[in-house]
């Protein structure tokens, strides 16, 4: 797994974790990755932004802030599952 990557890995988990972020802090994340890998990434960063996009939607209703952290674990297990098949794991 590159560095780059581990750092959406990070943000993903820190917002798992009920964290939040600024908007500046998601625009210094970069992840360089190819291919299915480049692929989950891209779709984590969008479901990142949109997250930190809708800060005040989610803090004024718990569902659409639970769905969309549900949303994020989605993200991060594809990355993880792309990583561990790119690696040769299982």
């Amino acid at each position: 797994m590159q560095r780059d990557i581990k750092d959406v890995l990070g943000a993903l988990m820190h917002f798992l974790d009920g964290g939040e972020i600024s908007r500046a802090e998601l625009q210094d994340l970069g992840f360089e990755a190819e291919d299915e890998l480049e692929e989950a990434a891209n779709e984590a960063f969008v479901r990142l932004a949109e997250f930190v996009q809708d800060r005040e939607l989610r803090l004024a209703d718990t569902e659409i802030d639970r769905r969309m952290r549900s949303s994020l674990q989605e993200c991060l297990d594809r990355i993880v599952s792309t990583c561990d098949r790119l690696n040769g794991g299982s």
